[in-house]
């Protein structure tokens, strides 16, 4: 193809010329050769002159002819370099832009002595170096993985001179381990040396986002798991509840008979008695938890959720020799939510704040405390129900703070949590018209303040507030 595009251009030339040279002789004899010849006829006069004459008007005649022809070819043929300079100028510059700003980052090495000879800035930004630092180098010199100074597949690449890809982890200039996909292509050029173009790929976005997408899955495989657990919960408590209202009735019988009985006696079935109401109360607050209620707005009071909910982590709270303390304000109004989902709010912050005592290593002297309290506070958006739960167990680290609400995170993964009781304790508290905020520090201690926008009017000991 370049060869006919060579010979095209030689007879096109060829035929400009020829035109060029009869345009010029033509324009010579019409209009130079006359007033030429003349001058000269004038200048040397004579039969002695003849010969003189004719070299003169021959040779001029052939001089003009000649760089009139060649001036005008050698400036076609220069405005035809430099068109053709423009155009490979401006291909340059479209291939520059594509290289440089290209997605991967891309280097050409020199087949033989496998040295970079050209990199972009995606190239060099991916291995955290500068270009001055990689160009002329060997690529064992500083593309090395975590495992083996030279990587093993890129290296079984190069050997063969063959085409190939594939992916593993390369160590930055900073040391740092990064997950990339290369591929290697031969890069034909004429009267050259065999070059190759490398291709690097950063996969450590995608990398994360497999991850994010398989933890998703198993904190959702979990959620599942959950859920049915609560079913179940719900169901053995209904079959729980029948044989101890029984066994309560029973001993109630057996107390109520007019039969003579030892002080002993007497305090056995009393205990009977009292631990099946203990027992019966916890049961019912599992079933009012686990109930799925229509999730209507009603008038609330705060002191039947935090009742409600302690009693299902009393003797759990009692056993790991921590003190509760409630504290709620003698004018606390009532408040309009969704009962089940307040109970939900407060039981996940009562279970965050039994974990954080339990992981804290035990202080002499120290008694590990968790304390609900809750008062009537006239805040910018009205009156509200603000409550703080309060815990100086195991506390959040600084960097975790500002993760807490978020779904799926915990630091509690290897003993099951599950990292959604936060997230959906402030999706609740979001939707009821409220905030929560959290402040801690680890080792110490952790507050959640939670403000609930008070019912619209209510009264408190014959008082009536709006």
């Amino acid at each position: 193809m370049t060869r006919r595009s060579d010979l095209r251009l030689i007879v096109t030339f060829a035929l400009l010329t020829f035109l060029l040279t009869a345009g010029v002789i033509l324009a010579w004899e019409n209009l130079l050769l006359p007033p030429f010849y003349s001058w000269v006829d004038a200048r040397y006069p004579g039969e002695a002159n003849v010969q003189t004459r004719w070299n003169i008007q021959q040779r001029v005649e052939h001089f003009f002819i000649s760089i009139t022809v060649d001036v005008v070819v050698v400036t076609l043929l220069v405005g035809m370099l430099r068109a053709q300079q423009r155009r490979l100028a401006q291909s340059e510059g479209r291939y520059r832009s594509l290289f440089e700003h290209a997605r991967d980052g891309i280097g050409v090495v020199h087949a033989g002595s496998r040295r970079l000879i050209e990199a972009n800035s995606k190239f060099c930004e991916v291995l955290g170096c500068k270009p001055p630092e990689v160009i002329g180098r060997k690529l064992d010199e500083f593309l090395r993985t975590p495992d083996a100074p030279r990587p093993p597949l890129i290296s079984e690449l190069l050997d063969s001179g063959k085409s190939g890809e594939g992916e593993m982890s390369i160590l930055t200039a900073g040391g740092a381990s990064l997950p990339v996909s290369f591929s290697f292509h031969s890069l034909s050029t004429e009267g050259e040396e065999e070059l190759l173009t490398l291709i690097i790929r950063d996969l450590s976005s995608r990398k994360r986002l497999e991850a994010e997408n398989e933890e998703i899955q198993r904190q959702l495989f979990q959620s599942s798991k959950l859920a049915s657990l609560g079913e179940l919960s719900a169901g053995v408590a209904h079959e729980i509840n029948n044989p101890l209202n029984g066994i309560i009735n029973f001993a109630q019988l057996l107390k109520d008979e007019p039969a003579p009985r030892s002080e002993f006696e007497q305090q056995m079935i009393d205990g009977v008695i009292d631990e099946g109401e203990r027992i019966a109360q916890i049961v019912r607050g599992l079933l009012t938890f686990a109930r799925n209620d229509s999730q209507e707005l009603h008038r609330v009071r705060l002191e039947d959720a935090v009742k409600a909910s302690v009693a299902l982590f009393g003797r759990q709270l009692e056993k790991d020799g921590i003190r509760v303390e409630v504290e709620f304000a003698a004018d606390l109004p009532p408040m309009r939510a969704d009962a089940s989902r307040l109970r939900q709010v407060v039981v996940n912050l009562i279970s965050n704040a039994h974990h954080a005592l339990r992981e804290k290593p035990p202080r002499a002297g120290e008694q590990k405390v968790f304390r609900i309290s809750a008062r009537r506070v006239v805040a910018a958006a009205g009156v509200v129900v603000r409550t703080e739960f309060y815990d100086n167990g195991a506390g959040i680290r600084r960097e975790d703070l500002g993760k807490v609400f978020d779904p799926f995170f915990t630091t509690r993964r290897e003993t099951g949590g599950t990292g959604l009781g936060l997230s959906i304790t402030f999706g609740i508290i979001r939707d009821h018209g409220g905030t929560i905020t959290v402040a801690s520090e680890e080792g110490k201690f952790t507050r959640f303040t939670m403000d609930l926008p008070a019912a619209g009017a209510y009264e408190i000991e014959g008082v009536e507030y709006v």
